[in-house]
This record gives structure tokens, C-alpha cells and sequence, in this order.
């Protein structure tokens, strides 16, 4: 299975008013509309993402040592149920009349989308992943009420929500078309997590944005070591569309 993978495009990041805003990371969302639409659009490839969500309390301190308020680097975002947290205008995956049929996530903005949560126990929840693999078996989805898949964490490594992986690997995901912030962080970490575990990932360097500048051009360099390829928006829909 190919995949378009879409990494924490919400509201905290990608605006600049965003409590962790990524340095021109609006200058990508242009790119991104086209990315979702053209996936929406196309029933050979699904959207999977991950989205961040933060607690800020004692029971997720262990997981969250990258916000200040426990000693690390970053001020509080995307937290549970802000505005920070939802989805921006350009990768949102909605329709109107959901009538239940699918996992509601509300608050990130989109109500036809499955979210499998990075639970306290680590646990994956079987019958959440049935349902989900069951919405990318699908093939008759319409664009307009197509639903992705996506994954909580609180980390900028997806993989440290074991559903992912048991996702990945149910749905024999090969290939994957990334996209998202920060390049630095949270795309590395997704980048070097699937090629090591032989997915082949299709950066599109138009639709991805870093935190700094040095570390944008060593996270690069690390993907391009694993063997991970870097595309262009037009150069993905043009390919995709053969």
C-alpha cells in the first residue's frame, strides 16, 4: 500500500500566531491544499498523519519532557482541546453529515477521520485498528467524504505510539508520500522510523518546513543516508497521475 503520511499540519505550528510556530511554515500551505486534495481525489492512496497532543499534567510528564514546564525546550502546545491544537484550513478532512459512521475527532477538526490516542498503558486497541484498516481497504470512497487515519502522540517521534507501527504493518504500507513539520524533528523521526523498517519514503521538500536552519540541512542529510528519496509536489501528482 502507498500512503500520503501528513505530519501535525495543525493550528500551533503552522500559524503565526501558533504557540510553536515552524519559521515560514504558512509559505508550505499552498502545497499542502494540493496534496490533500489531490489524495482526497485519488482512491489508490489514503491519508495517514500524526497529530500532537499535550496534557500538561503529572500523569504525561513522563512523556512530555519536551515542554518547558518539565525541563525541556518547548513552551506548551497543541494541548488537549485548544485551538492551538486543530487542524489547519488547508489539510482538514471534513463533511457535513458523519452520522456516527466514523471515530469523530472534533477538536482537530475533522469529523470523518479515525484518531487511535497514544494511551497511559501503551496499549493499541485492536478494534479501532480493525475499523481503520478497514476505511484503507476501502475503494469507493467519494473526496468529499473520504476519512484518514491518524495518530496521537506527545513525543516528535510517531513510533513512540505503538498503533502505529502494528498500523503500518497490518496495512503493508510500502510506500510513503511525506509532508509536514518540523523537518527537524518530527518529519526526521518519521522518515528514519519507516525506511528502517523498509518503507520507502518520498520527501516533498516544497511541503515541509524546519525549525532551524542547520538542523534542517543535517535532518536532510540523515533521511538521504537512510535511503529516503526527496519529490516536488508537481513532480508527486504528475508521477501518480500516470
Amino acid at each position: 500500500m502507498k500512503i500520503f503520511y501528513d505530519i501535525d499540519t495543525q493550528r500551533d505550528f503552522m500559524n503565526q500566531d501558533g504557540a510553536l510556530y515552524v519559521p515560514n511554515a504558512e509559505l508550505i500551505k499552498p502545497k499542502l491544499k494540493e496534496l490533500t486534495s489531490y489524495a482526497k481525489k485519488n482512491n489508490s492512496f489514503h491519508i495517514i498523519g500524526s497529530v500532537d497532543r499535550h496534557f500538561g499534567t503529572e500523569e504525561y510528564k513522563h512523556r512530555e519532557g519536551e515542554l518547558q514546564r518539565w525541563g525541556g525546550p518547548f513552551p506548551d502546545h497543541c494541548m488537549d482541546k485548544s485551538f492551538g491544537i486543530g487542524k489547519i484550513e488547508e489539510t482538514k478532512l471534513t463533511y457535513p453529515d458523519a452520522r456516527g459512521e466514523f471515530f469523530r475527532s472534533e477538536y482537530y477538526g475533522f469529523s470523518n477521520s479515525f484518531c487511535h490516542p497514544h494511551y497511559l498503558d501503551e496499549r493499541v486497541d485492536e478494534k479501532y485498528l480493525s475499523k481503520a484498516i478497514g476505511f484503507v481497504c476501502e475503494t469507493k470512497w467519494s473526496p468529499d467524504r473520504k476519512p484518514g487515519i491518524f495518530f496521537e502522540k506527545q513525543s516528535y517521534d510517531i513510533f513512540t505510539n505503538p498503533a502505529f507501527e502494528v498500523f503500518l504493518e497490518k496495512a503493508n504500507v510500502k510506500e510513503a508520500v511525506v509532508y509536514g513539520v518540523a523537518t527537524d524533528y518530527c518529519v526526521k523521526a518519521a522518515v528514519l522510523g519507516m525506511q528502517e523498517r523498509g518503507i520507502q519514503c518520498y520527501v516533498v521538500e516544497d511541503a515541509i518546513k524546519g525549525v532551524a536552519p542547520d538542523a534542517t540541512k543535517q535532518a536532510l542529510k540523515e533521511m538521504t543516508k537512510v535511503g529516503a528519496k526527496f519529490t516536488t509536489t508537481k513532480e508527486v501528482i504528475e508521477q501518480y497521475s500516470r
